[in-house]
């Protein structure tokens, strides 16, 4: 009886000994594999791209992670196929945000430049009846700035309810492709298209986009973006 149990117990510690030898041998190739994943990114080089906006930026009444600058980095790291970058995406949205509010926070973030500003602003201009000119030249000021910072900008049109009066209207939208030919920036046409206007992409209040709005914003972002980014 106790023959069979010393056996036993020599038993137990042989195998004890092989699943640790086992255990020991597999340890260094997976921390090799997760120390080259690291390498790796650290290696990458960042692109990095700065969206000064308004509320429709921030992404107000939905969760952070559903806002369109959060989607279209996801979409910029898994689809675009350019150079060999991680792109990261800056949500430079604060909610109630004008054109002058932009200008005046501009410097702040070129302090450290992004690759690249996209411009989304004006929106709140024309619901508080800002004079056009007035926010051409904030939005002017601000591209401006950047692109004596070696900085590229996509500028974002926005559109507002013809109940301002046709005037007021034209002038407003008119103001963004204007700057895009007077600065020789590409625009994007309207940041809200497929969005503006439709009840089921936004939020009850009907100006704020919904999780499917933002999904939107991003594809209309992300189709014009990917034609100046580095190919």
């Amino acid at each position: 009886m106790f023959r069979t149990l010393q056996w036993a117990n020599l038993w137990i510690t042989a195998v004890s000994l092989l699943l640790f030898c086992n255990c020991a041998q597999e340890e260094p190739d997976s921390l090799q594999v997760d120390s080259f994943s690291k390498n790796e990114a650290l290696h990458t080089p960042t692109f990095r791209i700065l969206i000064l906006g308004d509320s429709l930026t921030e992404g107000y009444g939905i969760a952070p992670s559903e806002a369109y600058p959060v989607l279209l980095e996801k979409k910029l790291n898994t689809e675009f196929v350019g150079k060999n970058l991680r792109y990261e995406v800056i949500n430079g949205g604060v909610t109630g945000s004008t054109t002058s509010g932009g200008a005046s926070r501009i410097n702040w973030y070129l302090q450290s430049p992004p690759n690249f500003l996209i411009v989304a602003l004006g929106g709140n201009d024309g619901l508080r009846g800002i004079s056009p000119e007035d926010s051409k030249g904030n939005l002017k000021r601000i591209i401006l700035k950047a692109l004596d910072k070696k900085v590229s900008v996509l500028l974002a049109g926005m559109k507002i309810p013809p109940n301002y009066g046709i005037q007021y209207f034209e002038n407003f939208q008119n103001i963004f492709p204007q700057l895009a030919d007077e600065l020789n920036v590409p625009l994007l046409p309207f940041l809200l298209e497929g969005v503006g206007g439709k009840p089921h992409m936004n939020l009850p209040d009907r100006i704020h986009p919904n999780p499917e709005g933002h999904r939107k914003i991003c594809e209309n972002v992300y189709r014009h973006l990917i034609q100046y980014l580095p190919q």
